[in-house]
């Protein structure tokens, strides 16, 4: 009785196309990781001479317009949820920026000066539709007392007033404790 191995052959010819394939896949993924066209979180922009801001995270929804101001991480957390967003891992600290959140508009910049007896912080954003932008902004270059937030468009009509909800509690708790004195 004779005793027969098996073989099995491989052509190199077979190999070659897939070794290929690898050496492309492997030089593509080190491309992107070292040649990134644009960065996955917090490029600090302002076409304005104003306040610095840094985007947070953007793409499409498809919502009404609208313009959410979030000074906690609770918020940031809630308005996210509510809208349906997937906000990236951004560790939002509350004590140092402020977050805005705009629904069916592009932010492109920033800009405080004097209103109408009052601190205007005044945003300039391009209507999109089905689009948001979530933005954050240094707390100390926007946190005024009694700042009225104006979202204009670029032939400065107001699309939205927002006053802080920090400040009109705060205008609430002033308001109590002047009844209290006043008994």
């Amino acid at each position: 009785m004779s005793k027969r191995g098996k073989f099995f052959v491989v052509e190199a010819r077979r190999l070659i196309p897939l070794i290929v394939l690898l050496v492309l896949l492997v030089g593509l993924t080190v491309y992107d990781n070292f040649f990134r066209v644009e960065p996955t979180i917090g490029s600090s922009e302002s076409e304005m001479d104003g306040i610095a801001f840094t985007t947070m995270d953007w793409g499409n929804l498809i919502s009404p317009t609208s313009f959410t101001l979030v000074a906690d991480y609770d918020e940031w957390l809630r308005v996210s949820q509510e809208m349906g967003m997937a906000l990236p891992d951004y560790p939002f600290n509350a004590a140092e920026e402020i977050a805005v959140f705009a629904v069916n508009s592009e932010i492109k910049g920033m800009d405080v000066g004097p209103g109408f007896g009052e601190m205007e912080i005044k945003v300039l954003v391009e209507p999109m539709d089905n689009y948001y932008h979530v933005i954050t902004v240094d707390r100390v270059s926007v946190d005024f007392e009694d700042a009225v937030w104006k979202f204009v468009d670029a032939e400065g009509r107001v699309l939205s007033r927002v006053v802080p909800f920090w400040q009109a509690n705060s205008e609430e708790d002033d308001e109590e404790e002047e009844e209290v004195m006043m008994k």
